[in-house]
């Protein structure tokens, strides 16, 4: 260990999004935050008898050796580590705590038809009073919904779900706890009372004591048990319950906190939204796809999905099925050089939602609907970073109609605040300015939820300022472009088409 690093603390962030996962560490000098990245490793699914699944034992095995790599490089410095994930998904776990089968992934098709069935019987008026939550095909509800109706052995057998944060957290520490964040992605808690709502439970038929206690983010859970102690080489390594959503902990990592900014989370999601002290379940609300879902300290994540990065992540797999990679700086740069706005697609359209051939998918989709059909790699990168950028400022403008507030820029976070390009033409297309913040919001955001347990920040105000300070911001500023009008009015005929 470096001699000089008495006063030094290192916070470990496990950071799993839906396409890789990341170990890092958080390391704070009593002034800047640094973060070093320990590990990473990827988080694809696995398709087994039909069905989509996580492999969570291996991401247990790299989340330990992440933690491992951590404790050799950081010794005693090290206090906690914490851990967030994307929503809605769990495991089912028995009367002594055995997981009995592998987390399904979000993206299954078991949910295929669920939505209607489930809207027969509570209406979406009364779903989204209770939740406040946008209604789709992955939701908690719509997947436990399925598995009421297929009686798998295993949700039969079962005696608690935890969310995955909960789940990792549970092997970590031995403490089974739900945190709130990461319940409120599933459209069963109730975000007025912050408890489970009584007619979704109702209608699933389920116990809220299979979900247990619902414990707030920030909560400090116990020590590392001995077997995680063993395998990673430190046993005084607390476990903190972190904003286990993966975006309630981004919005953490803000670089101020701002009611005329929306915020953007960019990553395999886009995730726009505003952070209110209040829900909003309004009519207005739930008919533009609002979701209510809770964020550190109280505060309420007023946002709504928008398909992100997945869709070029899916090309990127195609292409290296077909025996081609191509890597994301080249895409990029292709891109810059492609002509603009040539191919636009709804990059919510619901043939896009499901794993497959996505650049077959584009070009059909392109096809039918008398856009010009993306022919190459680059092509098809400008034409999903044109439709995102549309897409975002249709989204923005919902938002601010519907919350009633006047937005003046917005906020980026997340892998996307890389994209240079991207981002230029979001500012474009807003006509407002963009500010990009940190890239691993994330994990930066997990690390401050346990820098806030440990008295190194006052609170969530004094965090991002702590934030800003360790990872300035970069503004892009909108430039004029005439071409943008017809293209908005492209784009807007094919949400319409749609709907």
């Amino acid at each position: 260990m470096d001699s000089t690093s008495s006063s030094r603390k290192v916070f470990l962030a496990v950071d799993l999004g839906a396409s890789s996962g990341r170990v890092m560490a958080g390391i704070w000098d009593g002034e800047r935050l640094e973060l070093v990245e320990m590990h990473r490793f990827g988080t694809s699914s696995l398709q087994l008898r039909g069905r989509w699944h996580w492999d969570i034992l291996y991401l247990y095995s790299e989340i330990l050796t992440g933690l491992r790599l951590a404790v050799e490089a950081y010794d005693e410095d090290v206090v906690s580590v914490a851990v967030d994930t994307w929503g809605v998904d769990y495991g089912l776990l028995d009367a002594s705590g055995e997981l009995l089968s592998n987390p399904v992934c979000y993206r299954d098709s078991r949910t295929d038809g669920i939505p209607e069935l489930v809207a027969g019987a509570l209406t979406r008026e009364l779903v989204y009073e209770e939740t406040g939550v946008q209604p789709m095909f992955f939701n908690t509800l719509f997947q436990l919904a399925a598995e009421v109706k297929e009686r798998r052995a295993s949700f039969l057998a079962a005696k608690r779900i935890l969310f995955l944060p909960d789940l990792l957290n549970f092997w970590l520490c031995g403490v089974p706890a739900t945190e709130r964040s990461i319940a409120s992605t599933s459209q069963m808690l109730n975000p007025l009372t912050k408890d489970w709502s009584s007619p979704v439970m109702k209608y699933l038929g389920l116990s809220p004591e299979l979900f247990g206690e619902v414990i707030e983010p920030g909560q400090r859970l116990g020590p590392v048990t001995p077997e995680v102690a063993t395998a990673v080489g430190c046993s005084k390594v607390e476990v903190v319950a972190a904003a286990g959503h993966d975006t309630a902990s981004a919005f953490m990592a803000l670089p101020q906190t701002r009611s005329d900014f929306a915020v953007l989370s960019s990553g395999t999601w886009s995730i726009m939204g505003l952070e209110l002290e209040e829900p909003n379940c309004s009519a207005a609300a739930r008919e533009a796809d609002f979701s209510n879902e809770i964020g550190y300290g109280g505060t309420v994540l007023f946002i709504k999905n928008i398909c992100g990065f997945w869709l070029l992540e899916e090309c990127r797999r195609q292409w290296l099925r077909d025996g081609r990679e191509i890597s994301y700086d080249e895409l990029v740069s292709g891109a810059e050089l492609a002509t603009p706005m040539r191919s636009l697609i709804d990059p919510d359209d619901p043939a896009f939602s499901k794993p497959g051939d996505m650049p077959a998918k584009i070009r059909q989709y392109c096809c039918d609907r008398g856009e010009l059909e993306p022919e190459t790699p680059t092509q098809l990168a400008r034409c999903i970073y044109d439709s995102l950028a549309l897409r975002y400022a249709t989204v923005f403008e919902d938002l601010s109609r519907v919350s009633g507030q006047r937005l003046n820029g917005l906020f980026v976070l997340g892998g996307g605040t890389r994209n240079a390009l991207l981002n230029q033409l979001t500012a474009d297309v807003l006509g407002l300015p963009v500010v990009c913040g940190a890239s691993e919001a994330s994990a930066v955001g997990n690390v401050m939820a346990q820098m806030i347990a440990e008295g190194e920040a006052e609170n969530l105000s004094d965090a991002r300022t702590k934030v800003a300070d360790s990872f300035p911001p970069k503004s892009f500023l909108p430039r004029i472009d005439s071409d943008l009008l017809k293209a908005r009015e492209r784009f807007e005929a094919l949400l319409a088409a749609r709907v």
